[in-house]
């Protein structure tokens, strides 16, 4: 009896060692790469991004805020904190986390958007994954953990989390021994451009959409936008183009403007607005109707960077 036991618990330390093995090398393989998923974390946590200019929002704004144009336009360091598929509840724990590893920006773009912005993110296994390899990071998650229900067997068993998620398990592997180039990767400092084909689904819907509106995102926002400006950062709120005939589809988009409107008030922000741009009334910058495509973004970036130097020339004016 007592060789069986210790023949059981010299296999149950083997498959404990193997686990935390194959869980290190999956998690550190995943911190490795551009995949869009991580991409952003990644740089995050390495530290030393030190932009000047931070944009903030969902996948308008890394598919939209080309930072390639931005650096090269406006003479700075820019860098994109596009956070796919969340709303403002993340945009916050995405640049408060960015804080603590990197200096504080100069400039924040908050992509203001009339759908997602104002709601807070209620899909918590969208993409649950890209925290997989953070999980050792407790103030991360103990702002997502219950949120994107990870537990503490997700948290603190080994390999456990990846169960499930085999694409992770062979991305994580692969980038670790070498692998640099994925399907879903190619990033630049939080940018990447889409060339996808035009799927105008969303217009074929007959069904008026009502915009939600929650009040604790409308607190959250408003909280995050003096948390800014108190920091000495100077915030804009950007309205960023949409294929015009999508307003179309939303029966309330005045209530969410008045709400951006009465922030943007109390704390001083400009509101840079391309709701009706021309490239918001043309269908050959986007690849569906919310989103830009490649050629998309370098025309709406160019066009924004004209706006923010000519801000910025006027308030060097005054300051005169």
């Amino acid at each position: 009896m007592k060789k069986f036991v210790c023949q059981f618990g010299v296999r149950v330390i083997i498959v404990i060692v193997i686990a935390i093995a194959v869980d290190y090398v999956i998690s550190a393989g995943l911190r490795k790469t551009d995949i869009r998923k991580y991409s952003t974390w990644n740089d995050i946590y390495k530290g030393g991004l030190d932009a000047d200019l931070l944009v903030i929002g969902a996948s308008n704004a890394w598919s939209g805020f080309n930072t390639y144009i931005m650096d090269s336009a406006l003479h700075l360091n820019s860098y994109n904190l596009g956070f796919d598929g969340h709303n403002i509840d993340y945009y916050i724990v995405r640049y408060n986390t960015y804080r603590r590893f990197n200096a504080k920006p100069k400039v924040v773009l908050i992509n203001t958007l009339f759908s997602g912005t104002l709601d807070v993110s209620a899909h918590p296994q969208y993409e649950r994954e890209q925290f997989f390899p953070f999980v050792n990071d407790k103030e991360l998650m103990s702002q997502v953990a219950e949120a994107k229900n990870l537990g503490w067997k997700e948290r603190y068993l080994p390999l456990v989390r990846y169960f499930g998620y085999r694409e992770e398990i062979e991305n994580g592997v692969l980038a670790f021994f070498g692998k640099k180039d994925f399907l879903d990767g190619g990033m630049h400092k939080g940018f990447r451009g889409n060339d996808y084909a035009w799927d105008e689904e969303t217009l074929s819907k007959d069904t008026l959409i009502s915009i939600s509106i929650n009040t604790e995102a409308v607190l959250q926002l408003n909280s995050f936008s003096k948390q800014l400006i108190d920091d000495g950062i100077q915030v804009f709120f950007v309205k960023s183009p949409i294929y015009y005939p999508l307003r179309s589809k939303f029966e309330n988009i005045e209530q969410t403007d008045s709400v951006f409107n009465a922030i943007a008030n109390k704390y001083d922000i400009t509101i840079l607005d391309y709701y009706f741009s021309r490239i918001s009334m043309d269908s050959a910058y986007f690849y569906n109707p919310g989103h830009l495509n490649i050629r998309g973004s370098e025309e709406f970036t160019l066009e924004l960077c004209h706006d923010l130097d000519s801000i910025w020339n006027h308030l060097r004016l005054l300051a005169q």
